[in-house]
């Protein structure tokens, strides 16, 4: 049974007319589509000539014969600063500069909180 506006009373009421549906009555049913077969990396698949080098051999990039490029000891040296353990937390280990920088993000943040709480405070005290 469909419904539609009644012109006098502005409810929904009894369909007096033949009304088709906005929608098929019979939907067809959708159709199976079979998903597709994971592949994974094999020898087979790989242009590169040695899957898996040796240990000391240069590490390919994979799909390719072409070796990574070798990282400057810049990035080495920070790796090894950043991945010791010496109990400082990792946003301290950069030196007197992250000391600084991690210090004015607190005093920032409080700063902030401080200026939320006044605002706060004005609007629900009203002024006398």
């Amino acid at each position: 049974m469909y419904h539609q506006l009644s012109r006098v009373t502005g409810r929904l009421v009894a369909s007096t007319h033949l009304q088709s549906p906005l929608f098929p009555v019979a939907p067809v049913a959708l159709q199976r589509v079979e998903p597709p077969t994971i592949q994974y990396n094999t020898s087979h698949m790989s242009t590169v000539a040695e899957t898996c080098p040796a240990p000391g051999k240069t590490k390919l990039i994979p799909g390719t014969n072409t070796p990574y490029a070798r990282m400057s000891e810049k990035i080495i040296q920070r790796q090894k600063q950043f991945q010791k353990e010496d109990d400082v937390p990792v946003f301290l280990k950069g030196g007197p500069a992250d000391g600084i920088l991690y210090r004015l993000t607190m005093a920032l943040c409080i700063v902030g909180l401080l200026g939320v709480g006044h605002t706060i405070y004005t609007h629900a005290v009203p002024k006398k």
